[in-house]
Formats: C-alpha cells, sequence, structure tokens
C-alpha cells in the first residue's frame, strides 16, 4: 500500500485526487495547499487529511503529486527529492532553464524518479499515431495547429501570465518528440501579445529536429472563437505519404496504398489521469523508469525558453546555446 500526497489542490489537483481513488493500494493520505479550504474540500470527496504543509503531515509518504503553479514546482519538486520521495509532477516541471537542468541533475544523484504529467500520451489517438507514423517511411515534414478559445472568466489571468506555448502546446510539443522518436535542434520563432497578456496568446514556431524534420507550429488563442473537441490538428509527411492526426479520435493515413481513415475511440479526460498515473506507480513499484520523466519536462522547457530567446532578439537559436 503506498501513502500518497498531492500538494496543490486546485482544479488539477483534484483529478489527480481523483485518480488515485481509481487505483488500487493507494492510500490518499496528505492533501496539501496554503488554502487549507481547498485541500479540505478534496478530503470530503476523496478521503485523507487537509495540511497547510507537507512538514505537518505524521506519515511517511510514497509518492507526492505536485499540482501548483509551474512557478512554484522548481522549490516543492527539489524540496520532495531532498526527502527522498519520488514526485509526480504536473507540466510544466519548470518556466526557467537553470532550474530545470538543476532538478534534472538532482533527480539522477538522488536516483529518485520525477514522472511527468504529459498526458497526451495516454490519448488513443495519439498512441495510434505513433504506431502508424512509420507507414510514412522518412520523415521530413510537419505542421501542427492547435487553437482554443480565451474568454475572460477565473482562469484568464492565470493563462495571461502562462502564455499558449506553456498552457496549450507544451503537450504537443512533447508529443512531437515522443511520436517521432526525436528532438528540436533548433527555433525560429515571432510571437504574438494582446494588450494586456504578459506572456504571449499566439506563437509561430520554425523548428529543425535531430531527425532532419522541418516543422512549422502554431499555437493561439482566439477571442472570438468557440470550444470544439478537435482542438488540434497534426500533418506528418514522409517520403511515403502522409498522416493527418485528428483529435481526438481521427487519423488519416495517405499512402501508396490509398486512403486509410482509422476511427478512435477517445479515452474521458479523467480517466487519461488514471492511466497515466497508474502506469507511474506500476513503474515506480516495479523499479523501472517512468517515461516521461524529468528529462522530458526539461526538455521541453529548454526549448520554448529558446522560442521566447528567438522572439527577443530576432534569430534562429539552437538548444545547445540555451
Amino acid at each position: 500500500m503506498l501513502n500518497v500526497g498531492i500538494i496543490g489542490c486546485g482544479g488539477i489537483g483534484g483529478q489527480h485526487a481523483y485518480a488515485y481513488s481509481q487505483i488500487e493500494d493507494v492510500n490518499l493520505v496528505a492533501l496539501i495547499d496554503f488554502d487549507i479550504k481547498k485541500a479540505e474540500a478534496l478530503v470530503e470527496k476523496y478521503g485523507g487529511k487537509a495540511y497547510k504543509s507537507i512538514d505537518d503531515v505524521p506519515e511517511k509518504l510514497d509518492l507526492v503529486s505536485v499540482v501548483t503553479p509551474p512557478a512554484a514546482h522548481y522549490p516543492v519538486v527539489m524540496d520532495l527529492l531532498d526527502r527522498g520521495i519520488p514526485v509526480f509532477c504536473e507540466k510544466p516541471i519548470t518556466t526557467d532553464v537553470e532550474q530545470a537542468k538543476e532538478l534534472l541533475k538532482k533527480s539522477k544523484e538522488t536516483g529518485i524518479q520525477v514522472g511527468l504529467g504529459f498526458k497526451m500520451r495516454y490519448e488513443p489517438v495519439f498512441a495510434k499515431a505513433k504506431e502508424l507514423v512509420g507507414e510514412l517511411g522518412e520523415l521530413f515534414g510537419l505542421s501542427v495547429a492547435k487553437n482554443q478559445p480565451f474568454s475572460e472568466d477565473h482562469r484568464s489571468e492565470w493563462i495571461k501570465n502562462t502564455g499558449c506555448m506553456y498552457e496549450l502546446s507544451v503537450h504537443d510539443y512533447d508529443l512531437i518528440n515522443w511520436i517521432m522518436d526525436a528532438e528540436p535542434v533548433s527555433v525560429n520563432a515571432d510571437l504574438r501579445y494582446s494588450e494586456t497578456w504578459v506572456r504571449e496568446d499566439k506563437a509561430f514556431l520554425d523548428v529543425e529536429y535531430s531527425n532532419g524534420v522541418r516543422a512549422q507550429l502554431m499555437s493561439s488563442y482566439s477571442k472570438d472563437s468557440a470550444w470544439a473537441p478537435n482542438d488540434i490538428t497534426m500533418v506528418f509527411t514522409g517520403e511515403r505519404g502522409t498522416m493527418r492526426v485528428e483529435r481526438p479520435d481521427r487519423i488519416v493515413l495517405a499512402t501508396k496504398d490509398g486512403v486509410k481513415i482509422v476511427d478512435i475511440e477517445p479515452l474521458g479526460g479523467l480517466e487519461v489521469f488514471v492511466v497515466q498515473i497508474k502506469k507511474f506507480i506500476e513503474k515506480l513499484t516495479a523499479g523501472e523508469e517512468y517515461i516521461p520523466g524529468i528529462k522530458d519536462g526539461a526538455i521541453n522547457t529548454i526549448f520554448i525558453e529558446a522560442a521566447n530567446k528567438s522572439h527577443k532578439e530576432n534569430k534562429t537559436v539552437t538548444m545547445a546555446e540555451m
């Protein structure tokens, strides 16, 4: 039986609590948040006890989910590694390159696992895309478009301060690396900012990958659009044809053998959290490495900060110089 805690009891924290409640041999003992009322609200639904600090938890914790705002990830994860506690951290691992490198180094030195919440790897449409991409032969091109509506509501200030790359598309950047088994080498970025936004609301990236693929990646918030389930489209192009991936339920594969339409049964949003956290626990219990891990988190932070540097300095930036 694993004693589990959650640090950060907002909306996504609640989804982690639900996931743990669905997994056998897990004892959710500690819901931790500076706002004790948020922690108490989750206790009412999922059990355990509410605390303001991990220092107040009497039980030994075997695993902790970190679901705080990204700015707090670094000190919280570092503290947990110092305590010898494995971590499952929501994306992004941090928004600072040096912090990402330090966390990666710390995890290697201690041998303590840090899993990253890149849950879209567990969506069936993307798992199928990874399975089928080899049918395209040698890849040379990729285009991605992701858009979601923006409205002035309880999340609006958070989104303005986070930007579309970290809030929307860090998942997509991770998926690209995973599906192609490659990493970004360089990026040239054009970022756009609405009047009251601290970070970008639109990002247009021209990216070179380690496998030679050239990619155009767009992510955006639109003020006057409506929510649509098909919020992202990826088109992979290779010497044998193209594969169009439409989240959440459709792949169109076009090769010399013809056009194949693959319909996918989506996995519900909350169930994706169950699947990914269950997999992390399985790997942790078996003493095996969980992927996506802290290295994947660091790669994506470095990539996004390279895009920010590219836009600011109006030049192509390589990952090596970060």
